[in-house]
């Protein structure tokens, strides 16, 4: 039994680090604008994100923050800084009661949620992204289940529309404590044995996130699917946006 125990937590530590290689390849992509978007990494990370980044249910909660590369040493001293007031705004400013601090390129909050202090650092502070607006109604079945399936067009190797999809993912698990599944809008690499489904293609009336590349953000509610839609950061935004209004952050 011993064994057995010591086995599963190898398992689930060789997972956790796989977690944070991905990160960290995503993060280096898009730090070297010259590395050409078709390039092998890429496509292997993006394969990987359609099967529904392994191990976020083993270690979602904890391993997010190495994923988004943050450091958290000093956050909690910045938002005491910022609820006095002793902060730029560039460095730290209070929204809609929640105090978003900056510490290595994230924008930083924290709410009660799940009886415990949720500390959520993402790329973009509320002011970077009002300009995004949510059009359509939330089908109240869309909150339904456990699961929300995260269809991404296997046909787009983008280093920005992977990271818009993992910071969705790591929410969906982190904040709302449900289980993103990887699902595709049509045939294509990475899509064996996956679900085919977008807000087009919706017969079931699932909970769907629909990722799509567009030339102006965007997010369009139709029925239980949320179609986000951006170019390169705007598509990052578009995602932030969404979890802001999900957060109960924005309306």
């Amino acid at each position: 039994m011993d064994e057995l125990k010591f086995g599963q937590a190898m398992e689930k530590e060789i997972e956790k680090e796989e977690i944070l290689d991905i990160g960290k390849a995503i993060e280096e992509d898009i730090e070297n604008p010259e590395n050409d978007k078709t390039d092998a990494k890429s496509i292997v990370i993006t394969i990987i994100v359609i099967l529904g980044i392994f191990g976020l249910l083993i270690g979602g909660f904890n391993f997010y923050n190495g994923i988004t590369s943050a450091a958290v040493i000093d956050v909690d001293q910045l938002h005491q800084d910022n609820l006095n007031g002793n902060l730029d705004e560039e460095e730290g400013y209070m929204y809609n009661g929640y105090s978003f601090v900056k510490a290595d390129g994230l924008w930083w909050t924290e709410m009660n949620k799940f009886g415990t202090t949720l500390k959520v650092p993402l790329h973009f502070a509320p002011k970077e992204v009002e300009e995004i607006n949510i059009e359509g109604e939330f089908d109240p079945s869309f909150n339904v289940g456990e699961e929300v399936y995260i269809a991404i067009d296997p046909k787009v190797v983008n280093k920005y529309y992977t990271l818009s999809v993992s910071e969705l993912s790591f929410n969906v698990v982190k904040g709302m404590d449900r289980i993103p599944v990887g699902s595709c809008t049509e045939a294509g690499n990475g899509c064996l044995d996956r679900d085919l489904i977008s807000c087009e293609n919706n017969p079931d009336n699932r909970p769907v996130v629909e990722l799509a590349l567009a030339e102006e953000p965007s997010i369009i509610v139709e029925g239980t699917c949320i179609k986000v839609s951006g170019w390169e950061y705007d598509l990052v935004k578009a995602v932030d946006r969404l979890l802001y209004q999900w957060y109960g952050i924005m309306e």
